[in-house]
Order: C-alpha cells, then structure tokens, then sequence
C-alpha cells in the first residue's frame, strides 16, 4: 500500500463518521455508487452537510457551533478520497490541519 491509499483510507474513515454510513451497500446509494461517489454527488449538487450527516446528529450541531467544523471535516475527507492519487494531501498535511483545528478548540 502506498501513503496516498493511506490518506484515501482515512478519508473514507471520516465520511464513515460524518454519515454513518457504511462504504458500500448502503440504500440509499444508486446502485454502482459507494460512500465516497454518493458523498461527493450529494456536495456537489447541494455544496452544503445536510443530507450527508447522519440526522442523528443534526440537532447537535444545530445547538452548537460544530456545523462548520463537520463541514471542515467534510471538505478534508473529499479531499483525501480524490480519484487521482496526485490530488490528495499527504498525510501530513491532514494532521497538521488536524492539530490546528484541535489547538482553535482547547
């Protein structure tokens, strides 16, 4: 395995977390469509969290200032999970952004 599948693995990993959902099987997906492809369609069209977060967890970002958070979360999982390894980040980059938002938070 390569670091850039390391990056899309983890990627895949936060969209896991942010939906709910699992990588694939899903109902909701069109058949043919995984996480990752009915993720980044549903970003495209809408550009916005709703219908991507698990619902459970809308009311809490509702009562909170996390919507823009997930949303951050959101963006660096897309961005991890490209088709073209050339255009992820390096894991480095990940954590480094990783550590930033977790020092604005403390």
């Amino acid at each position: 395995m390569s670091t850039k599948s390391d990056v899309y693995s983890y990627g895949v990993v936060l969209l896991e977390l942010i939906s709910r959902k699992k990588v694939v099987d899903d109902p909701s997906f069109v058949e043919g469509t995984d996480l990752v492809g009915w993720v980044t369609s549903t970003w495209e069209k809408t550009k916005g969290i709703d219908g991507i977060v698990d619902s459970g967890l809308e009311e809490e970002l509702l009562a909170s200032n996390l919507r823009e958070e997930v949303e951050q979360m959101l963006l660096m999982a897309l961005r991890c999970t490209k088709k073209h390894p050339d255009e992820r980040p390096k894991m480095r980059e990940v954590v480094k952004d990783m550590t930033v938002r977790c020092k604005k938070r403390s």
